[in-house]
């Protein structure tokens, strides 16, 4: 009696268990899948997020235009802000900067109606951003606050805006209040958020070689530049590079200067970045004379590769 009692119950208790099996079962087939063409746009980003890292930005454009496209052709709001946010980063980055303020205030009207208050401040932040590179001050800084006031009611990290704060008091040559904002900004982003990382301790570099403090410059522009080459943002390391280039010239430290140049014009050679070629040649070349240096063989390099004979171009 007892045997049987105990096998009754036995068998309950598997019973039990494979019913919470099936249910279980059940539960995973009936989840939903996100159909393909809702997962087309972000595909796009991501490709044109990694071009964007190689500095090679019409490549990346193509990519936003398109990840713009399929969101808009399935009404994803959020993915068509955040395609624009990108296209108008590219813009900004090449320099239309005029192009880059149309798509940040679409990106931000569409953020704002959709009540996305991250995607909102940090657009909002961008187009700060192109505004002091527009030399538009007073317009940045009535935007930044806006945007503060946002982050601040919905708890959002605001290091973006700081550092655009910074960057803003730079060109007021409010160089105390530049220095705080952006040593705060430094604080609260975690080393390994690359990017956010390496743009602060770049604009902490330019703060310090314009205020003469060569030395701090140096250790602000090479944390960016090991930041830079961890997240693999080819421009970035260029434009640390030639940074560090500068502070060292500016010392008369020549053939430090035109190490820092040489390895500089080799990546804005292989991205394609004539302009920045063009400029950094003409460092290097002064840089190279005064220290008694011969170049020719990174000119050789840079004229091959700006001629599309480059074996490895990061852009092809």
């Amino acid at each position: 009696m007892k045997g049987t009692i105990i096998m009754k119950k036995f068998k309950c208790l598997l019973i039990l268990i494979i019913a919470v099996f099936l249910i279980g079962c059940a539960a995973n087939s009936t989840e939903i899948k996100k159909p393909e063409h809702l997962n087309a746009g972000m595909k796009e980003i991501k490709k044109g997020t990694s071009w964007y890292q190689k500095g090679c930005y019409k490549r990346s454009l193509e990519h936003f235009l398109r990840a713009h496209e399929l969101f808009s052709g399935s009404d994803q709001l959020s993915g068509v802000a955040l395609s624009m946010n990108n296209i108008g980063n590219i813009y900004r980055i090449m320099g239309d900067l005029e192009n880059a303020l149309l798509f940040f205030d679409e990106s931000i009207d569409i953020y704002n109606n959709s009540k996305n208050y991250e995607g909102l401040v940090q657009a909002m932040s961008n187009r700060a951003a192109v505004l002091i590179e527009g030399n538009r001050l007073e317009d940045a800084a009535k935007l930044i606050e806006e945007a503060e006031v946002i982050a601040q009611k919905h708890s959002i990290p605001v290091y973006n805006l700081q550092n655009n704060l910074g960057l803003l008091y730079i060109r007021q040559k409010k160089y105390s209040q530049a220095k705080d904002v952006l040593i705060e900004a430094r604080t609260n982003i975690k080393p390994d958020a690359f990017g956010e990382f390496a743009t602060v301790n770049y604009a902490l570099g330019r703060l310090m070689n314009e205020t003469g403090c060569f030395e701090r410059a140096v250790y602000f522009f090479e944390t960016a530049l090991k930041a830079d080459r961890l997240s693999g943002f080819h421009k970035g390391i260029a434009d640390d590079l030639a940074e560090i280039g500068s502070v060292y010239y500016s010392q008369k430290k020549y053939e430090s200067a035109a190490n820092c140049f040489k390895r500089s014009i080799k990546i804005y050679a292989l991205i394609e970045n004539r302009d920045k070629v063009s400029e950094i040649t003409n460092m290097l070349v002064k840089a190279a004379k005064k220290a008694n240096l011969n170049i020719s063989i990174t000119q050789h390099f840079v004229k091959n590769w700006l001629e599309g004979k480059a074996f490895e171009n990061p852009c092809k």
